[in-house]
């Protein structure tokens, strides 16, 4: 009988083979990586330093009571949309984290290739919101608690800065694709 073929989100399944035992095996490419040997453990440090400061600063914002982000729908749905980033990103970093060395394809795909993709969602969204609070300041002749408003746009800024960073330390990691057939 032949075996199932999966499409989609399931379509990594199609790498695991039965072998003579009856257990499945994973028969997929792996990612190994190419730096120096203890770099690997170095640069994960820093990509988690990186992602926790990041959404730290994307919630933290959203608990400052900013007039703009309170009743504006410019400044909330950026915001909201830039903190589901914040957390796919840390799901990211956890799949590449916890995926070791080497990567199974599938694992690769969902880190290393989507949390520069995340991290420009962060950027675009977390941008609009903070540059969303600033029309709203303009458009309210700053009546509004200011200070709030301020502290709400750096924080958004920050979390910006940090995601381009995460983004470019991400996609300078140095991987390489080898087939589990290869064995070399």
């Amino acid at each position: 009988m032949a075996e199932k073929k999966y499409k989609g989100r399931r379509a990594y399944l199609n790498d695991f083979k039965k072998d003579e035992k009856g257990n499945y095996e994973y028969q997929g490419d792996l990612y190994y990586w190419a730096g120096e040997k203890d770099a690997l453990r170095k640069e994960l440090m820093i990509l988690w330093i990186l992602c926790s400061a990041m959404v730290a600063l994307i919630i933290t914002a959203g608990c400052v009571e900013a007039p703009g982000s309170m009743n504006s729908f410019y400044v909330v749905l950026p915001y909201t949309i830039s903190f589901v980033c914040g957390v796919s990103t840390a799901w990211g970093m956890w799949r590449l984290f916890e995926g070791g060395n080497p990567l199974r394809a599938y694992n690769y795909k969902a880190s290393v290739e989507q949390i520069p993709v995340r991290s420009i969602g962060i950027m675009i969204c977390a941008g609009a919101a903070a540059l969303g609070e600033i029309v709203f300041l303009f458009r309210n002749r700053f009546e509004n608690n200011v200070g709030k408003s301020i502290l709400f746009v750096l924080l958004e800024v920050t979390a910006v800065l940090l995601a381009a960073i995460l983004r470019k330390n991400v996609m300078k990691m140095p991987w390489e694709k080898k087939s589990k057939i290869d064995k070399s």
